[in-house]
């Protein structure tokens, strides 16, 4: 392609003759896109967002009574603004007489929750033709329950990876992701520009790091990594981002000397040496991106903003923690380093798709536990069958709930820095394959945290060879940076982003 995916689709869409036109090239787009535009010989402006809902659409109502859309919203004045659904492509039809209020959706999916309390009666929803998403049956039969039940206590407390890897069928759906993790990580790396922000206006010969990439060095970040060096060129360095917070302090006197090393600060340089031990010929620059209660402070009313109209005490904690890392501004060595990329990739996706959150595990327990109680059989083949069925059902409500909860957000905050988020685990393609895998084929929680949670994804990790971090347990970004505070409720409405 000799122009940019901008220019590419604004020709596509005005050789469109009609909104069904429209309507099968925007549902057959592959990536991340928000899109509104005016169709003067309609009379129409019509909108939407990718059917995964990675970047930001908002859609709200000012205190005139008029619609206004945006990517962001946090300055303009309204009385309700919601986050778009990614539920297909939406229209309002200007030459109505009610063209202000109407909105019409032609939906790229049969789940269109949400939309009557966001339009009340002032939505309708048109027919239109569902392209069908790639999704193709199980891909096979394994069964993580009944493979470690073969497996004695010896191996458990070995290598329980390696024994796992013994049979066939988990190797190949292993092989399976990893060919196609590797594939999603190619085309966002290779389908960038190949300048940094300091080349960018010259376009001069660039060996400044153009990808980074949000490391805690946890397994999410440090397979992207380990694939990264792949595609990126190796006289060109690889940013990894690492975030740390200073600690919220009760005390009355505080310590002269702000403490640096928090959990992601250590598990990150524990992954660097094992990146450096794996690819020694890559350069990693180990960004030391260091944020005192001060100078948070001093950004708050940007991130608040951003993050805008989420307001929990989580969006307060991660929406910081990614303007930070997406700003670069830290250390690399000891010195003074602002990184120059102009895309960041993110490891999300990985936790709602195979089963990372303390949420999977507990719905997986508890159901197993209360089905034994019930039946006075203690973990029979039905009470894993009823605790999977409840663990299924947690992982599609996270899945469904990720574009509302975490992905618009993300993309506001980080694209307020001048780089582009890209994030290969919600790539369409490996998005199906996942999902073609029942929960018993992803996680195992009685393995316990670390092992268990991610399991067939820690599988893939110890196949690249990264027997260090596959191992290491979940941690939640905004404990890992220590900006959030443990006593909070995650929940709660932010007084940080309210004031």
């Amino acid at each position: 392609m000799n122009s940019s995916d901008t220019l590419w689709l604004l020709r596509k869409i005005e050789a469109s003759r009609n909104e069904t036109d429209l309507f099968n090239l925007l549902a057959c787009l592959r990536g991340p896109f928000s899109v509104i535009f005016l169709r003067k010989e309609e009379n129409r402006i019509y909108f939407a967002r990718d059917a995964v809902g990675r970047n930001s659409l908002l859609i709200g109502r000012k205190h005139d009574g008029n619609i206004f859309i945006s990517s962001v919203g946090g300055n303009v004045p309204s009385s309700v603004v919601y986050e778009l659904p990614p539920y297909g492509l939406y229209f309002i039809d200007l030459a109505s007489v009610n063209g202000s209020e109407s909105v019409t959706l032609l939906p790229w999916t049969d789940d269109c929750r949400e939309l009557d309390q966001m339009f009340c009666s002032s939505l309708t929803i048109q027919t239109a033709v569902k392209i069908q998403t790639p999704v193709g049956g199980n891909i096979t039969q394994y069964n993580f329950n009944f493979h470690t039940l073969l497996l004695n206590e010896t191996s458990l407390d070995s290598d329980i990876f390696g024994c796992l890897f013994k049979h066939p069928e988990i190797q190949n759906v292993c092989n399976q992701l990893l060919g196609t993790l590797r594939n999603a990580v190619e085309e966002r790396i290779t389908n960038t520009t190949q300048y940094c922000k300091m080349c960018l206006e010259k376009q001069s010969e660039c060996i400044h790091p153009k990808i980074g990439i949000l490391f805690s060095g946890g397994i999410d970040c440090t397979i992207l990594a380990l694939l990264a060096d792949e595609f990126v060129p190796t006289n060109c360095p690889i940013d990894l981002m690492n975030v740390a917070f200073e600690k919220v302090s009760r005390a009355k006197v505080k310590p002269t000397v702000i403490e640096w090393n928090v959990p992601d600060r250590v598990t990150g340089l524990a992954s660097l040496d094992e990146l450096r031990r794996l690819r020694p010929n890559r350069v990693w620059n180990f960004v030391e991106i260091n944020v005192n209660r001060c100078e948070l402070n001093e950004k708050r009313k940007i991130i608040s903003n951003l993050v805008f109209p989420l307001r929990n005490v989580l969006d307060e904690s991660l929406g910081a923690a990614l303007w930070f890392a997406s700003r670069g501004v830290g250390q690399k060595n000891g010195e003074t380093y602002t990184s120059p990329c102009r895309v960041l990739l993110l490891g999300s996706g990985a936790d709602e798709l195979f089963g990372g959150y303390t949420r999977h595990k507990a719905a997986f327990e508890r159901n197993l536990l209360g089905y034994a109680e019930k039946s006075a059989t203690e973990h029979s083949p039905h009470a894993y069958q009823k605790a999977y069925e409840a663990l299924e059902e947690e992982l599609n409500l996270d899945w469904r709930r990720l574009p509302s909860r975490n992905l618009a957000r993300d993309d506001r905050v980080i694209s307020d820095n001048g780089v582009t988020p890209r994030t290969p685990y919600l790539q369409e393609d490996f998005i199906a394959l996942v999902r073609s895998l029942k929960a018993s084929q992803r996680c195992y929680h009685p393995l316990g945290p670390g092992i268990g949670d991610k399991l067939m994804l820690r599988l893939c990790a110890y196949k690249l060879g990264l027997t260090q971090a596959c191992v290491l347990r979940k941690r939640a970004l905004q404990f890992g940076s220590r900006i959030a505070d443990r006593k909070q409720n995650a929940s709660d409405r932010s007084t940080y982003l309210e004031d």
